[in-house]
């Protein structure tokens, strides 16, 4: 258990490290996470595959989604064939707000990596990626569970 708290000790410093060099950019850690996630899918997913490629519920989803609109950065497409099913597309406005915000979360990302060996970089991320990868076969395993 202590291995667990350690990591979300760790996870939490890093978080509110960044949320603090975002503030200037009026931009929270999960909202230019979000911004990502569009820019790399494509500039418009639904907000389950946003749900799922943050991991977070859609309820946490539709509340980041509704700051972000509101700021003017993404908008909103409802699909007429299923009205279960919302789009979200990344604006131009949205993508300059990225491409400013993204180089802040990044240094701080790289300043704090500067304590680890580039061996000990990859090993952590091999390391994570295959703790990522089993929590996340678990979870799929769970929610679809009836």
């Amino acid at each position: 258990m202590a291995e667990w708290i350690s990591i979300y000790r760790t996870y939490n410093a890093i978080f509110k490290l960044t949320e603090l060099a975002l503030l200037p950019h009026e931009l929270s850690l999960p909202q230019l996470h979000l911004l990502g996630v569009l820019r790399d899918g494509g500039g418009i997913l639904t907000t389950g595959e946003i749900g799922r490629e943050m991991v977070k519920a859609s309820q946490t989803i539709t509340g980041l989604v509704d700051r972000l609109e509101v700021q003017g950065f993404v908008e909103r497409q409802f699909d007429r064939r299923d009205r279960r099913k919302t789009w979200v597309r990344i604006t131009q406005s949205g993508v300059r707000k990225l491409e400013e915000a993204m180089p802040v979360a990044a240094r701080i990302a790289e300043e704090l990596s500067t304590v680890l060996t580039d061996k000990e970089l990859a090993d952590l991320q091999a390391k994570i990626q295959k703790l990522l990868d089993a929590a996340m076969e678990r979870l799929n395993t769970a929610l679809a569970r009836p």
